[in-house]
């Protein structure tokens, strides 16, 4: 598929894909008995090893990315010769209140694990990042239809107020403990301290853009502000940037938080467990590299640009009429907006969530164990966590083997099929967990320099990009505790 459209857009695509975040857990982890990673969904959960040991950078690797609004397969027309355009109607009608983007990256650096009769202990350090823009829908209509027309907004406004840019870079250092309180309960506490590295926070978004439906004048209204970490300086030509002296930027930025996560595992009756948990209840303090940026007051009006004194100058004093024109009209835009750094230290809260799951044993024999679960987590005040489902079903194959098919959707976008797979060989364990198939069929698209057709840019990306989860590692587990045929005891 070939495209001549504007590179801008696939700039912001291709930002919003290179940036990582909100990274998490795959919805299904929780299930895999075998795996040491499962007490990221639940911290009263416990693997069935007696010690479990993460190999370094390799124990648990996790990607996600989701977009609500780009799916090339539907919004490229193609023509005759295979160049594509923009359908900017197919764009609006797959966009609701506002086109989100975000993306996840999670590495984990450490992690052992040691159960002690009814005690099981862990500690692991973990690299996180976490980004999403969110673009209003106005933003889009006014792109395509302009602020006069057919279209017209409520009240000749357009509402940009969704407009937000958020990301964060951080490292967490936890340490876990999960005590089973007797044979059918389990309670779990992890306590994090989390080192920021870098920081994007849009904190107030209300930004208006009004026409005068007589002489359309234009009237900017609302507040916009941005905080940041670790970014001015690396962008300020006059400035040091956080990065430029490595030591002190992995390890002596001042940039502190905590955080914890609860977890509770209960089984009424035999066979059937149910799991509540919460996760990422913290903060970072942000202090170094700060800078905030915005107005709480955009009142501005433009009236165009006045060309009757210059409009029948030509060459050089044109020029430089219409250049001070622009200049002053530039200078009062800075006067309303006063776009100064503020260099005073925030706040944020971490993307916290709650997590509700159970699952419900069908059979258990020497060889095989069969069992069925359902989950639903959603995020907790103003977390961008988005409300996902599933339910799903787990087969486990000797003490070898474990893995699962199930069905989960994001709320607002369509649900997809995901699996997992597990394997044990002697002590060595390799896994690997997908929440959407559908991520392996890809598009290719070719952008054309309109000045160039030989010059070309090849862009793959996923046909449905909606709510696309990969984990994958490598852990050591030694002295593995089952049942005479083959099940964990361990709950």
């Amino acid at each position: 598929m070939t495209s001549r459209f504007t590179k801008p857009i696939f700039t912001l695509v291709a930002v919003a894909m290179a940036q990582l975040g909100q990274a998490q857990f795959s919805g299904q982890v929780s299930e895999y008995e075998f795996l040491p990673q499962r007490i990221y969904a639940n911290p009263a959960l416990r693997p069935s090893g007696k010690l479990n040991i993460g190999l370094p950078g390799l124990s648990n690797v996790y990607m996600e990315h989701n977009n609500n609004w780009f799916r090339p397969s539907q919004i490229l027309q193609s023509d005759a010769n295979g160049n594509a355009t923009l359908d900017a109607a197919q764009i609006l009608a797959g966009i609701d209140k506002a086109a989100t983007t975000s993306a996840g990256f999670g590495v984990e650096i450490l992690h052992v694990g040691l159960r002690i009769k009814k005690h099981y202990f862990h500690v692991r350090v973990a690299e996180r990042t976490q980004f999403d823009i969110s673009l209003p829908r106005d933003i889009f209509v006014l792109a395509v239809h302009g602020n006069v027309g057919h279209n017209e907004f409520e009240n000749n406004t357009a509402d940009f107020s969704g407009l937000a840019v958020n990301g964060i870079h951080f490292r967490e250092y936890a340490v876990g403990y999960n005590y089973q309180w007797n044979d059918r309960l389990s309670v779990g506490l992890t306590a994090k301290y989390l080192y920021g590295m870098e920081r994007v926070f849009t904190r107030e978004s209300s930004l208006q853009l009004r026409t005068d439906p007589n002489t359309y004048a234009l009237e900017t209204s609302g507040a916009f502000l941005v905080n940041t970490a670790g970014i001015y300086g690396t962008f300020t030509e006059d400035a040091v940037g956080i990065h430029d002296d490595i030591p002190n930027y992995l390890f002596g930025l001042n940039n502190h938080g905590m955080a914890f996560d609860f977890g509770a595992v209960y089984e009424p009756i035999d066979k059937l467990k149910i799991q509540i948990s919460a996760h990422d209840l913290g903060f970072i303090r942000w202090r170094s590299d700060v800078a905030t940026y915005g107005t709480t007051d955009a009142n501005f009006a433009f009236n165009g640009i006045d060309l009757t004194e210059f409009i029948f100058q030509t060459g050089v004093e044109y020029d430089d009429a219409l250049d001070a024109e622009v200049q002053n009209l530039l200078d009062d835009l800075e006067n309303v907006y006063q776009f100064e750094r503020s260099t005073e230290s925030f706040r944020t809260a971490l993307n916290g969530f709650f997590r509700y799951g159970a699952s419900y044993e069908l059979y258990n024999t020497e060889s095989f164990r069969g069992s069925v679960w359902t989950n639903l987590h959603h995020g907790i005040g103003q977390s961008v966590v988005p409300t996902r489902f599933a339910v799903g079903y787990n087969q486990s194959l000797w003490r070898v083997l474990q893995g699962g098919v199930h069905y989960s959707k994001q709320f607002g976008s369509q649900g997809f099929l995901g699996a997992g797979l597990s394997v044990q060989a002697g002590f060595f364990q390799l896994y690997c967990l997908v929440e959407n198939l559908q991520f392996l069929q890809l598009t290719q698209i070719n952008l054309i320099d309109p000045d160039n057709n030989e010059e070309r840019t090849e862009l793959i990306y996923p046909s449905n990009a909606s709510d696309i989860r990969i984990q994958v590692g490598m852990n050591l587990v030694f002295g593995r505790k089952t049942d005479k045929r083959g099940a964990p005891m361990m709950r």
